[in-house]
């Protein structure tokens, strides 16, 4: 089992273009306003659908059944999760269409989809990052990790301005109200490079003792957190912006560099020790 809460949530709301890809259109605003994770509505119709089923006891996926034709969306839900390091777009659909003998429903996973018109809403869990891998037991791609983004403090968001108002207009075109509405929004948090070690003994030289807030943290070394307590890095991900680390309870957090100051307090046998407070302070 696998559960985990999220605190910090943003929520998008959108239109595809007639005659985009649905699932590579949504994966694309994923990537444009730096979703990590989080749920998936949408109605509104497509004019072309493939679907597909798994079959639970050969576990694999029976052969995708394709549609062209024009179908209404009673429902489109599913989730956002990263996938082999990129970010995947699960949805499952419920269909109608108008056919000779009457209204004809169909349903299953949403391989691909061609808009007709679509409108979207994404809540996003800003605070989580969802990995699926291979399951064993069923054989399909579930959620084996999720991990827990560090929070900045709140006293850092408080010096922080805020957005201007929206004022919506009366009459104006979907593309200007979705400008418009683009200031109200809070600024996403910046993309996750993908994971950079840092040499070693590089690094190590760089220490100049206790106190030095300029000394590189490494894998291996100790973090005193004011909210998680201590814990142990595990990784460093892009340039020294972000550090995993697990906790005593073997909870791994992630921690943003942009709000934290590490400051070297001392070493651990081999390792440095690092006390954690807000950036600027």
């Amino acid at each position: 089992m696998i559960v985990a809460e999220s605190r910090r949530s943003r929520r998008l709301v959108g239109r595809l273009d007639k005659g985009v890809e649905v699932l590579e259109a949504l994966a694309e605003v994923c990537r444009t306003h730096h979703v990590r994770a989080g749920e998936l509505r949408a109605i509104g119709s497509l004019e072309q659908v493939v679907l597909s089923e798994y079959d639970q006891k050969a576990r694999v996926y029976r052969p995708q059944r394709r549609f062209e034709a024009q179908f209404d969306v009673l429902s489109l839900c599913g989730n956002l999760s990263e996938r082999d390091g990129k970010m995947f777009v699960h949805a499952r659909v419920t269909l109608s269409r108008e056919r000779d003998n009457g209204i004809e429903l169909i349903g299953g996973q949403l391989v691909s989809g061609r808009a007709f018109a679509l409108e979207f809403v994404i809540d996003t869990f800003d605070d989580l990052e969802l990995r699926r891998a291979p399951d064993a037991s069923t054989g399909l791609a579930l959620w084996r990790e999720a991990v827990n983004v560090g929070e900045p403090d709140p006293g850092d968001l408080a010096d922080q301005p805020a957005p201007p108002p929206f004022e919506s207009p009366a009459r104006t075109e979907w593309k200007d109200v979705m400008a418009a509405s683009q200031a109200a929004v809070v600024p996403a948090p910046a993309p996750v490079p993908e994971p950079v070690l840092a040499p070693v003994a590089i690094a190590r030289e760089q220490i100049q003792g206790p106190g030095d807030s300029d000394a590189r943290i490494l894998p291996g070394d100790f973090i005193d957190h004011p909210k998680f307590g201590r814990c142990q890095v595990e990784r460093i991900e892009g340039d020294y912006e972000f550090v995993s680390a697990r906790l005593r309870n073997q909870r791994l957090i992630r921690l943003s560099l942009d709000v934290l100051t590490l400051v070297l307090i001392g070493r651990e046998g081999e390792h440095q020790l690092f006390r954690a407070q807000p950036a600027g302070r």
